[in-house]
């Protein structure tokens, strides 16, 4: 028997707000990424800040490439 494998995406806030949940799907990941931080933000080492500096994605199980694709690749999961 296999296991669909979870993506885990943590958010949080420099107010001091935190979420962390675990999706089965990429497109599921990105809808919640996408909703706080925006579909394209500054990459950095393991993490994703979005472009005001408010919020930040951290995430396992999947990387921040398909997570976040640049402008002009394929679109975000739907």
């Amino acid at each position: 028997m296999t296991s669909t494998p979870t993506i885990r995406l943590r958010y949080s806030s420099v107010d001091g707000h935190a979420e962390e949940r675990a999706f089965s799907s990429v497109a599921e990941a990105q809808r919640f990424a996408h909703h706080w931080i925006g579909p394209y933000p500054e990459i950095g080492r393991g993490y994703a800040v979005s472009g005001d500096g408010i919020g930040k994605i951290e995430a396992k199980g999947i990387t921040l490439a398909v997570l976040f694709p640049p402008p002009g690749s394929a679109e975000p999961a739907s």
